[in-house]
Formats: C-alpha cells, sequence, structure tokens
C-alpha cells in the first residue's frame, strides 16, 4: 500500500483547522482531547475507522 502524503498533510491541516474552531467557539481543549483519546482508542481497537462515523454528515 502506498502512501500519499499530499493527502495525509491535508487531513492533518484539515483536523488542525477543524480543532482550531471548536476551542474559538469556547470548546475546552481538555473536551477536545478527550474527544480525540476516545476516537484514537475505537479506531485502535478496530483496526480500522468505521465508515458509518460519516453518515451523519450526509
Amino acid at each position: 500500500m502506498s502512501v500519499d502524503l499530499t493527502k495525509i498533510e491535508a487531513a492533518e491541516v484539515e483536523l488542525e483547522e477543524w480543532l482550531v474552531e471548536q476551542a474559538e467557539n469556547g470548546v475546552p481543549e481538555m473536551v477536545l482531547i478527550g474527544l480525540l483519546r476516545d476516537y484514537a482508542n475505537d479506531i485502535e481497537q478496530l483496526g480500522y475507522v468505521p465508515r458509518m462515523w460519516g453518515k451523519s454528515e450526509q
């Protein structure tokens, strides 16, 4: 499997922008850290990102 560094960098920028937006909107950093840890734990346990997470945005 080849790694597309451009896509990884774009995802990183999008995540950073989202985190800054949330913090600027008053979401405490500790809440954001907790969310990231919970999602990271879920992904680590499952070994993949559940595609159903994206369905709530449609």
